[in-house]
């Protein structure tokens, strides 16, 4: 099966290139290698529509000029890159740290800095200031009065209404990408479907496709539809749950349980399926490990359509609600061109007027056999993004009754000699957006993974989305956008 690939035609040092495809097209990632004798460079993938994706690379062993003025989506990836391994960002408008904290030393840099002993720092750091009379700065975090992941928010509001929102996270920062070095190839599936636990199989699958496409590996059928219907799952999954918990934000529970029942129906179908809730340990590099019987794919069709029906009829009464409306109308507006100068992906997306789509505009695996719907909304509230959410769970339904009613034949894995050299590059539409891996393997391990995920795109957006609304409203919004920590964090 045919997956997305990654054009790099030796873009090497064209930075008129870089800047004439970052004028037509959308800044994806940006992150740095070090290999060998070749040293440090600097890497930009940007989506060029049409013409797939493309990678300009730069040699990093001098200052780098920064390309946030140009497109405000990189000044998190140029600050992540100068953190990680040292690099001179110039004319960058914040290159305050992002992923390192006040107890790490400066000038200690884990991608190429020796990190097995680290002496504890006491620094601080220079959060904004808004000034003015009757303006009052209020924190929230690290620590929540809850079960979620640790992340800082600092509002300055005068009164109920929120001027503006500083964003400070990077505590579940657990060195993944550097995790990667040295790990055999196979094993590679294990760390990412530890990124981002509720959608570990995204990224599981996007991981085992750039190691494919690294070695020239082609899937089965029956393996990429398998995929397909996890995938799908994993979304309808995460779709059901975030609208649930919006019900459940603005004090509306019969809707709330009612999808945690539909959610847990469906775990259980899962388990009955493949013999995991969240499909972990299902995708490897070739294929799958586990078939999915006639029997079982019959079962899982019919509760799929049952918990289509059961959400459908949920989300009508939730959104006919005039409480509901009125809290959801109008709250957490991300105006589009923020979204696009943001490069914001995902439902995020796609409820500010972006019609963006992966599995659309770049498909891979059995994608490439499926017509995709893609809902899109053009108001960048919290009802449009509660919307989008709602339409994508009954296409990814439809999508997943059609694959496991048509399985083809074909082997579960195919076998590949993992000790070549290769670099390899996947992107997959996870629940939350655009989901990127890139491999370089060397002798049968992993030289480099570098991962994007779409909570590290999304984020910066938040406070834009919050700025101008009650305080009040900030749970409600925040879970509208409904972002990982940890998948960020990686």
């Amino acid at each position: 099966m045919s997956s997305n690939v990654l054009n790099s035609m030796s873009h090497r040092n064209s930075v008129e290139g870089l800047h004439e495809s970052l004028g037509s097209g959308r800044l994806v990632s940006v992150f740095s290698t070090k290999e060998g004798d070749r040293g440090l460079s600097i890497r930009y993938i940007v989506d060029t529509g049409a013409s797939g994706y493309r990678c300009f690379e730069f040699a990093a062993d001098r200052p780098v000029p920064s390309i946030t003025a140009l497109t405000p989506a990189a000044a998190w990836y140029e600050r992540e890159v100068h953190d990680q391994y040292g690099i001179e960002i110039l004319k960058h408008p914040d290159l305050r740290p992002l992923l390192l904290h006040e107890n790490w030393p400066v000038k200690v840099h884990p991608m190429v800095d020796d990190v097995s002993s680290v002496p504890s720092f006491s620094g601080s750091y220079p959060f904004l200031e808004v000034r003015g009379d009757g303006v009052c700065e209020v924190a929230v975090g690290p620590v929540h009065a809850g079960i979620i992941e640790p992340g800082h928010f600092r509002f300055s509001v005068m009164g109920d209404r929120v001027i503006r929102l500083e964003l400070r996270h990077f505590y579940t920062h657990k060195g993944t990408e550097k995790l990667f070095e040295q790990c055999p190839v196979p094993n590679g599936t294990l760390l990412a479907e530890s990124v981002s636990g509720d959608n570990c199989f995204a990224h599981a699958v996007a991981y085992c496709q750039a190691v494919e496409n690294a070695f020239g590996l082609e899937v089965s059928r029956r393996a990429a539809s398998i995929r397909l219907i996890g995938l799908e799952l994993e979304r309808l999954l995460a779709h059901v749950a975030d609208v649930g918990a919006l019900c459940g934000d603005v004090g509306f529970t019969v809707p709330a349980a009612y999808a945690s029942r539909i959610k847990e129906d469906l775990l259980r179908v899962s388990t009955a399926t493949v013999g995991t809730r969240y499909w972990r340990g299902i995708a490897t590099p070739g294929g799958v490990k586990r078939d999915v019987s006639s029997t079982a794919a019959s079962r899982l069709a019919g509760a799929v359509e049952r918990a289509a029906r059961d959400f459908a009829g949920l989300a009508r009464k939730a959104l006919d609600t005039a409480s509901v409306q009125n809290r959801f109308e109008g709250a957490g507006v991300l105006q589009s061109k923020v979204a696009r100068d943001l490069a914001v992906v995902g439902p995020v997306a796609r409820a500010s007027g972006i019609d963006l789509e992966v599995r659309r505009d770049h498909p891979y695996g059995a994608y490439t056999e499926h017509t995709i719907d893609v809902p899109v909304f053009h108001y960048g509230d919290v009802l449009a993004r509660a919307r989008v959410r709602i339409e994508e769970a009954a296409v990814s339904a439809q999508i997943i009754i059609k694959a496991a009613t048509e399985l083809p034949p074909g082997p579960m894995c195919t076998s590949a000699d993992w000790s070549k050299d290769g670099q390899g590059f996947s992107a997959v539409e996870s629940p939350r957006g655009e989901l990127l891996y890139w491999t370089c393997c060397r002798r049968g391990q992993l030289a480099r993974c570098h991962i994007k995920s779409p909570s590290f795109q999304n984020w910066p957006a938040l406070p834009f989305a919050v700025a101008d609304n009650i305080i009040a409203d900030f749970p409600l919004i925040n879970k509208s956008f409904n972002l990982s920590y940890s998948g960020c964090e990686r």
